[in-house]
């Protein structure tokens, strides 16, 4: 399977409807799939947990990037980005702020 940080560097090839599963706890490193979302509400794949869906990915590497003065965040950078956000529902800030 791919870790996390290996599907978020193909974030821009990933579709944008589907939704990032990953193996808890959350880690750069957590075996991790973007599959589609099954209508009936049951678990994607067994193993996995919801992360995010691959549309806020884009959000949360867009909200870094204009945090950091346009800088793109790396894919561990990103990973980083996206357990925080996944976790507390809410972007990651640059070291030395809040």
């Amino acid at each position: 399977m791919t870790s996390l940080v290996e599907l978020l560097g193909k974030i821009d090839d990933l579709d944008r409807d589907e939704v990032i599963h990953a193996v808890r706890p959350w880690t750069r490193q957590s075996d991790a799939a973007c599959l589609a979302e099954p209508d009936d509400g049951s678990s994607a794949s067994p193993g996995l947990a919801y992360l995010l869906e691959v549309d806020l990915v884009h959000d949360v590497a867009e909200v870094w990037s204009s945090w950091r003065g346009g800088r793109r965040p790396t894919t561990e950078e990103l990973a980083d980005a996206v357990i925080h956000y996944a976790m507390h529902d809410a972007y990651l800030e640059p070291e030395g702020t809040g």
